[in-house]
């Protein structure tokens, strides 16, 4: 069985892309804009491009290297994800990240989660508890190695993210699956605003492998119960930082014209 197959959707899979036609020239298009969906997403969602900031077409051709159309077309579909917002005569402008809005983002997420892991650990198999054992050992030792650059956070996020698809991914509900990854993409964002949630979860590690533990034994009330509690946890940590972490909009000055 293909790792595509055992795992499920992935993070570009969330939106479907749209039929090309017959011939290599379709293709060819498909695959450009994909990418450049792909580039402009991961940007998006690691805050390299700044929550709140206006999107120009322009410069995301020259620092991606994509077409116009591929990134306006990238865009529209980011916007159906609600990670991009179109603002008549303005373009393109990333979402901002909303302090106040966190928690119910945190709760609507997690009304996600609870039938997607109910349903994946019912289903689960013995190819699916291998695969979830290698994603959680990768993880955890990714996340023992965070430090203060870009590319420990990025592999951080990316790898969190590969053991939580994998561990929903026996649910057979693939509306639920993309709600889900619609509602993930948008709390990832709140990950790469601060380094201090990675280091915080390390000392999660014990309830993460009693959590494993309840999983792969299909104790599923328990692991419902751990996976809960888990999430209030790292709420409350972030909502603890968010005030900090967040960057907020910069408020115009006002000038008086005389």
């Amino acid at each position: 069985m293909s790792r595509e197959s055992r795992v499920g959707m992935s993070a570009t899979d969330a939106v479907s892309l749209p039929s090309g036609g017959s011939g290599m020239v379709g293709d060819d298009d498909q695959s450009i804009t994909h990418r450049a969906y792909v580039q402009i997403r991961a940007g998006l969602i690691s805050c390299r491009l700044k929550p709140g900031s206006r999107l120009k077409i322009a410069q995301l051709q020259r620092d991606l290297d994509i077409s116009q159309a591929a990134a306006r077309e990238g865009l529209s579909r980011l916007a159906a994800e609600g990670l991009v917002t179109i603002e008549r005569n303005s373009g393109f402008r990333a979402v901002p990240l909303s302090v106040d809005g966190y928690r119910e983002l945190a709760d609507a997420c997690l009304t996600i989660e609870l039938p997607l892991l109910r349903s994946s650990i019912a289903r689960g198999d013995f190819a699916w508890e291998g695969a979830l054992l290698s994603a959680y050992h990768i993880s955890s030792r990714v996340l023992a190695q965070v430090g203060d650059d870009e590319i420990s956070m990025d592999a951080y996020v990316r790898h969190r993210e590969d053991f939580h698809r994998i561990l929903f991914a026996r649910c057979d509900n693939q509306w639920l699956m993309r709600a889900w990854s619609q509602l993930y993409a948008q709390q990832m964002r709140y990950r790469h605003t601060f380094r201090e949630l990675a280091r915080y979860e390390r000392g999660l590690h014990e309830d993460h492998r009693r959590f494993l533990d309840a999983v792969i034994d299909h104790r599923v009330d328990e692991a419902v119960a751990m996976w809960r509690d888990n999430h209030d946890k790292i709420v409350a940590f972030i909502e603890a930082n968010l005030d900090h972490a967040v960057p907020q909009p910069a408020r115009k000055r006002r000038t008086a014209e005389r």
